[in-house]
């Protein structure tokens, strides 16, 4: 039903577009795994602003003595770069074939929440459309999750969890970083608001302010 990890060691032929096509097979993404680990083993980790700024600060400063804590451990075998990968998802998502995106955070150099950013600006180098990415994002990540009558799309009836912008990600899908408000259950709760609760100590933190109900 998906195929979680896109193809990097050799160019996909017609026949494994044909099937996955006739299979309906989701193809995720996850372009930026194998950047992680080779800058992170290379002790050369280039986050970008809005991983610097969400990502988890322990997480971040454990990338810095990775060599040490774990000596003998060596990633799995890598491309030397993505030009493989981005040419596949370019002819995938020519050729029709669903694609989602993800960015199988968790592995060792890919950050849960902010590494998304990056994943989007991938698809976008691969040649995909604003549009076509938030699409991956949205509506197919739902598809992945077996979740698309409840989020993906705003429709009566599904639940109103989204994202509010300032600026228009179908002009730059690296607009989709600078978020003014998140609405969860019909919620405003205004982006500042969330960031000063995060860097709160733990034990004093309450509760997320909340805003105004949507309409």
């Amino acid at each position: 039903d998906i195929l979680v990890h896109s193809v990097d060691d050799k160019a996909v032929d017609n026949a494994f577009i044909h099937l996955l096509k006739r299979r309906g097979v989701i193809y995720v993404t996850t372009l930026g795994v194998s950047e992680g680990y080779r800058e992170a083993f290379s002790q050369q980790p280039r986050l970008n602003a809005i991983e610097r700024r969400l990502a988890d600060t322990a997480v971040i400063d454990s990338l810095d003595d990775l060599l040490e804590r774990f000596p003998r451990y060596r990633p799995p075998p890598l491309p030397a770069d993505n030009r493989i990968a981005l040419h596949n998802l370019a002819r995938l998502h020519a050729a029709g074939v669903t694609v989602a995106a993800g960015s199988d955070a968790g592995n060792i150099g890919t950050l849960h929440g902010p590494a998304l950013h990056g994943e989007l600006a991938l698809m976008a180098e691969a040649g995909l459309s604003p549009r076509d990415i938030l699409v991956a994002a949205t509506r197919n990540g739902a598809m992945v999750a077996g979740l698309q009558q409840k989020l993906g799309t705003l429709e009566v009836g599904k639940l109103a969890d989204m994202l509010v912008l300032s600026a228009d990600p179908l002009e730059d899908i690296r607009h989709t970083r600078r978020i003014a408000a998140i609405i969860k259950g019909g919620v405003i709760y205004q982006s500042e608001q969330l960031m000063r609760q995060l860097q709160t100590p733990p034990e004093s933190r309450a509760s997320p302010s909340r805003g105004d109900r949507s309409p």
